[in-house]
């Protein structure tokens, strides 16, 4: 899987949207980069390649899949933008495509008042308590926002 040729493709196609949204200058970093695979022996093979790149932080289980989090060695940089952490999901259902999952960006300022300053968007709740996320999708690309850094995530959940 060549991570950097698909960060290349699929921040361009993101960062058209977040400036049709109103969005570009309320994020102030994109900080992940989330792939996908379609099984759980191409989830191995792209760990072991990711560990090449990067450092694991963290691999636990929740709603019963593993989500690995690699912080790169050198972040991937492309159309203005770098990411410095990777997350690879176990497929859900096998019927995933390869590929990315979508970005997630951090905000400007909390994810509520960012929430609120964009009523005409519709944005799905996802993450948790710890992880606050707002995603949108349109044309095939996912963004996610959250006001916290991946690091500093992992680094709260590793210190509980």
């Amino acid at each position: 899987m060549d991570i950097s040729n698909l960060y290349a493709s699929y921040i361009a196609r993101a960062d058209e949207l977040l400036n049709s949204w109103g969005l570009r200058g309320e994020v102030v970093q994109n900080d992940t980069l989330c792939l996908q695979v379609p099984s759980n022996s191409r989830y191995d093979e792209v760990k072991t390649d990711l560990h090449k790149l990067g450092n694991l932080i963290s691999e636990s289980e929740i709603n019963g899949r593993l989500i690995a989090v690699f912080e790169l060695q050198r972040p991937l940089r492309s159309h203005g933008w770098s990411v410095s952490f990777v997350e690879l999901p176990q497929p859900k259902t096998g019927a995933e495509t390869e590929g990315v999952r979508h970005l997630q960006f951090v905000v400007r300022t909390s994810i509520e008042s960012f929430r609120v300053r964009f009523p005409h968007l519709t944005f799905d709740h996802r993450g948790n308590d710890l992880n606050r996320l707002l995603e949108i999708e349109e044309s095939g690309v996912v963004v996610r926002s959250h006001d916290k850094n991946m690091g500093s995530v992992i680094a709260h959940e590793v210190g509980r």
